[in-house]
């Protein structure tokens, strides 16, 4: 996987991340163009950034870093992270599905459009998604010439068309993740996902354990499955996955209600308490990790710097929570997608807290405000702050 670099100009000096060896490297300004440019001189300091056998920081640490000698970074060389919506087209109608999947729109992105986006975007993290990406018809391939580039990959399913298509998975590695959805224990699930998901689902999720894939469970917590998270984690744990995520559901696409966030971190700070016990993994809480609420747990918002999503019809924006017209920064039918990456009006993502709680707040350093999607979605303004606050209630 290719580094990725963030130029301080003030300071005259670069920071490099390696996604391949996980080393942080400060490089000085002749150094940053020399890697930038492809010269011979750039080459042989990617091999040694490959090569390095330190210790392994992720992404987040290596954005840590910049904050913590106080820099809040703008943009990135390219993208570190790339979602891209496969489909829009799915086999399930979930009651609480924030992008009304169903129908595929008209004119969706074909494979060899995909594979050529892939060859643009490189050796980097990617998010696959829809819908339901199983449901692409080049999916296998996709996945294929994402690992043929050395990069990493994580899936997100409904799980159910997972068995009929197990060999799509084999490349997998280590850093692969699939993410199965499911959220609720029998009843529950199938009255949110569809009559005998449950049933399906746990079979994928068993299949894809047997085949060595690091698979893994994602719970949306919304008003009516509050009680089962708890059963539920405590049914799949002995199941082979290697962790269990929960997300909050937010009020978009068929989704009309979210819990409140402060009834959100209680839920997964007590799933927590009882991991202990069990022993898979929970992630969940958004902003950081663990609670209490330290400034160096806090990252700011990669939407825009760091990450890109490309929706299935071809559209640039910096998240799926900015699917809006006056955030679409161009088309890669159109651009090349580093081009976009370039040259989007991203300025637009800029926000103004002045005179805000954030102001004064010990974490604006890292947090700067929380998420602005949420942000956007609640207020109608980026210049607010994301009613997502930790702070407030750690």
């Amino acid at each position: 996987m290719e580094p990725v670099l963030f130029f301080e100009p003030k300071l005259k000096v670069a920071f490099a991340y390696c996604p391949s060896s996980g080393g942080v490297f400060q490089l000085d300004e002749g150094e940053y163009r020399a890697v930038l440019e492809g010269t011979e001189e750039g080459k042989a300091l990617i091999g040694e950034m490959r090569s390095y056998t330190g210790q392994h920081y992720s992404f987040q640490d290596f954005v840590g870093h910049l904050n913590s000698l106080g820099i809040t970074h703008e943009r990135l060389s390219r993208p570190a992270t790339a979602n891209l919506e496969l489909t829009l087209r799915c086999n399930l109608n979930c009651k609480h599905c924030i992008v009304s999947a169903g129908e595929p729109k008209e004119n969706e992105l074909t494979t060899s459009e995909w594979l050529r986006l892939v060859d643009g975007l490189g050796s980097l993290q990617y998010t696959l998604t829809g819908g339901e990406p199983l449901m692409h018809p080049g999916f296998g391939e996709i996945v294929e010439a994402i690992k043929g580039r050395g990069a990493a990959v994580k899936i997100l399913t409904n799980g159910t068309l997972v068995p009929e298509n197990l060999n799509a998975f084999e490349g997998l590695d280590g850093r692969d993740v699939v993410q199965v959805s499911l959220d609720g224990t029998e009843e529950v699930n199938d009255s949110i996902r569809g009559r005998g998901t449950f049933k399906r689902v746990v079979s994928a999720i068993k299949a894809l354990a047997e085949a060595g894939v690091n698979v893994q469970v994602s719970f949306t917590l919304l008003p009516e499955n509050k009680a089962d998270l708890v059963p539920l984690y405590r049914e799949v744990s002995g199941l082979g996955v290697k962790a269990f995520n929960v997300g909050r559901g937010l009020p978009l696409g068929r989704q009309g209600k979210a819990v409140p966030y402060r009834e959100y971190l209680a839920a997964v700070e007590g799933l927590r308490d009882v991991a202990k016990e069990v022993g898979v993994p929970v992630a969940g809480g958004q902003l950081g990790d663990p609670l209490p609420v330290e400034p160096e747990a806090v990252y700011s918002c990669e939407a825009g710097t760091s990450s890109l999503f490309v929706s299935s019809t071809g559209d640039v924006y910096p998240c799926l929570l900015f699917r809006w017209s006056d955030f679409r920064m161009g088309n890669v039918r159109e651009e090349d997608i580093q081009e976009i990456w370039e040259k989007g009006d991203w300025e637009r993502l800029r926000r103004n807290l002045g005179g805000t709680r954030c102001a004064s707040c010990p974490l604006f350093g890292a947090c700067r405000g929380g998420c602005p999607g949420e942000a956007l979605l609640f207020s109608g303004s980026l210049d607010a702050p994301a009613p997502s606050c930790r702070w407030e209630e750690g």
